[in-house]
């Protein structure tokens, strides 16, 4: 009788909505209403709007928060009311997880020389939210349910791509970002050309692996065909699209990075695929490091973007050199990388506090660069002018286990002959190259993006065992 009262309460209450309300708001609310009820029903569908959305809502601020972080909020507020009901409310550590405590306690420990606590406080809760996905993820999230993830992620990456290609195209964008005379730097919803390449970078080698693998289980397998190629034309789109925004971005650091992500994923297909691979690659690199230093030998556009790449290997003596429209962005940014070394000098142990590179900037800043740029844009200078020894350990530490555990989860998914796994693993292989490279140029953990990297590593722990990383990889089992 209860239940049929207020049943018949709701459908009044909502023919009396439709009656009153004009269409728009009518729109938006029901969709909501909709939105509401679905993660309700299934909570682990907020990981992939949040996967998909996460270079959008990252941009749109409410104070000192974004709409990503109170979508994580929302998340882990479903995860623990759908525990409760269930009656699974745990949690599973891991080494990864283990290693983000400690760079976490290592901010922590920064944080008696932070003159900005403010901005302080917010690089550790950035880390914080790092370890929340990665240990919430693998617990809301089946091994079926992580393929969706995953392609949520890439479809993310597909519409930045898609409008970084718009953007280039038809010149949409501020002056300074006006390249080769007729097209524009792409930017996507970053703003700028190097994180957003750097976003699409980090979603590249995964497209790349998935693709490869698509192809390969469509040819030499039966079963559902259909759906296999569909799958395929997914990866072989968002790998496209993906790279055609990165290209379009002209973004350096991004196109080394994709260099070292998509090489690893090539050479780690086969044994055959290394050798070619790494002649390839050696090929590759001969050539940019031939255009830096003769840049008649390759097309100029490209001989542009390479001709001063010796200067960010200390091979130019370029603080002393006089500044021109062709060398700006090179010195500037030498300029900050010297900011962050006066930074670690003051303060070598722990640096001068987490996320306070640009509140100390004045005090040690070269001469003629006045305006700090938000970080050193190189995350090793930047890590180690910010946390000093300490923090710099801490975070090195991180990112080793981090690569030895996603190893291991490729040469398991291989040995258990689970293909789909082992291309994901690959794939994360290469995101981790990627990262590396580019943060050398540049600090890619902003706007959201190390919740990218975070949802990645999550998605490979899915369905996997805690890392021992002194057993043999015979011995993993899930």
């Amino acid at each position: 009788m209860l239940r049929t009262l207020i049943g018949a309460v709701a459908l009044i209450s909502l023919a009396w909505l439709i009656a009153t309300t004009p269409l728009l708001p009518l729109g938006l609310t029901l969709t909501a209403l909709t939105g509401v009820f679905l993660l309700v029903r299934w909570p682990w569908l907020i990981w992939l709007s949040i996967g998909a959305l996460l270079p959008v809502t990252s941009g749109i601020k409410f104070g000192a928060a974004s709409l990503t972080d109170l979508a994580l909020a929302a998340a882990i507020a479903l995860w623990f009311m759908d525990g409760v009901r269930r009656h699974t409310l745990r949690l599973r550590g891991s080494w990864v997880v283990t290693m983000l405590l400690i760079y976490i306690t290592s901010l922590y420990l920064s944080l008696l020389n932070a003159v900005n606590l403010g901005e302080a406080a917010a690089e550790v809760v950035k880390w914080i939210e790092f370890a929340l996905v990665c240990l919430i993820v693998r617990t809301m999230i089946s091994a079926k349910q992580a393929r969706w993830l995953v392609a949520a992620l890439l479809l993310g990456a597909i519409g930045q791509g898609i409008l970084g290609l718009y953007q280039f195209i038809y010149r949409i964008g501020p002056d300074w970002f006006i390249i080769l005379g007729r097209f524009m730097r792409a930017s996507g919803s970053f703003g700028q050309p190097n994180p957003y390449g750097g976003y699409l970078g980090l979603s590249l080698p995964v497209a790349v692996s998935l693709a490869l693998w698509a192809w390969h289980s469509l040819l030499d397998q039966g079963g559902n065909r259909r759906n296999r190629l569909l799958w395929a034309l997914f990866y072989t789109g968002a790998t496209v699209l993906t790279a055609g925004g990165l290209l379009a971005s002209w973004s350096r650091g991004g196109w080394l990075g994709a260099v070292v992500g998509v090489g690893l994923v090539i050479v780690l297909r086969s044994r055959k695929a290394a050798i070619v691979s790494g002649v390839v690659l050696l090929g590759l690199l001969c050539a940019l490091l031939l255009g830096s230093f003769r840049p008649d030998m390759i097309p100029a556009p490209l001989a542009d973007r390479v001709s001063d790449l010796p200067a960010y290997f200390g091979l130019t003596d370029v603080i002393n050199q006089p500044v021109t429209d062709e060398n700006f962005a090179v010195v500037e940014r030498v300029a900050h990388w010297v900011a962050a070394v006066r930074m670690w000098e003051s303060a070598p142990w722990l640096g001068v506090g987490p996320g306070n590179y640009a509140t100390v900037y004045p005090d040690v800043r070269l001469l003629r660069w006045r305006e700090p740029l938000g970080h050193a844009h190189n995350i090793y200078l930047n890590v180690l002018g910010e946390g000093g020894l300490v923090g710099l350990s801490a975070f090195l530490l991180l990112w080793s286990v981090i690569t030895m555990w996603a190893w291991r989860r490729w040469r398991w998914a291989v040995q258990q002959g689970a293909g789909w796994h082992a291309a994901l693993a690959v794939g994360v292989l290469g995101v981790i190259g990627h990262l590396s490279i580019h943060n050398f140029f540049d600090n890619l953990f902003v706007q959201g993006t190390y919740l990218h990297v975070a949802l990645w590593l999550a998605v490979l722990s899915i369905n996997s065992v805690p890392l021992n990383l002194h057993s043999s990889a015979e011995s993993v089992q899930t």
